[in-house]
């Protein structure tokens, strides 16, 4: 892939969200990879009442996010200390959580990660590790659509159409609007 990555407009933080299976690890990672940034992978701090979930393959309650949001928040703001640019993956199925983020975290943009639902199936039943299909599907049923005004990767091509969709939302070389 020779395209460049150009993030130049893009603010300090870029949160990653979407379903379980849409690529936003994969995603969060090859912004690192191509921008030498840190990627925070939220999901590595979830709590044990929410690893015992989704062992059972139940979806999380209301008052398990509750608890978990502001623990990442404090991770994200300690991590901003120590990195100029910082990449964040997780889910975040709440539209209230998501408002939650976006109030504490200054200086920070939430994407999301999209792909169909038969990418993201076939994602989930190829996976080593990781949530399982059933908890996935557990958890879908949670997922709230984010608002209209938020940007969207679509997560279905290769590095190259991943790459092109950021530089369309981040780069300072923007095409002139007619």
């Amino acid at each position: 892939m020779s395209q460049t990555l150009d993030l130049s407009s893009a603010p300090a933080i870029l949160f990653l969200f979407g379903l379980s299976g849409s690529g936003k690890s994969y995603v969060g990672n090859l912004i690192g990879e191509l921008t030498g940034c840190y990627v925070y992978h939220a999901d590595d701090d979830i709590t044990d009442e929410m690893i015992l979930a989704l062992q059972e393959k139940r979806p999380f309650t209301n008052e398990m996010r509750d608890r978990y949001f502001p623990i990442i928040t404090e991770k994200i703001l300690h991590l901003r200390q120590h990195h100029n640019f910082l990449v964040v993956t997780q889910a975040v199925y709440k539209q209230r959580h998501r408002e939650y983020l976006c109030k504490n975290i200054p200086n920070m943009e939430m994407i999301f990660i999209d792909a169909s639902d038969a990418v993201i199936s076939q994602r989930l039943t190829t996976r080593n590790g990781g949530i399982t299909g059933a908890s996935a599907l557990a958890l879908r049923r949670d997922f709230e659509q984010p608002d209209s005004n938020i940007k969207v990767i679509l997560n279905e091509g290769d590095k190259s159409m991943l790459v092109t969709q950021l530089n369309n939302y981040f780069s300072s070389a923007q095409p002139e609007k007619d």
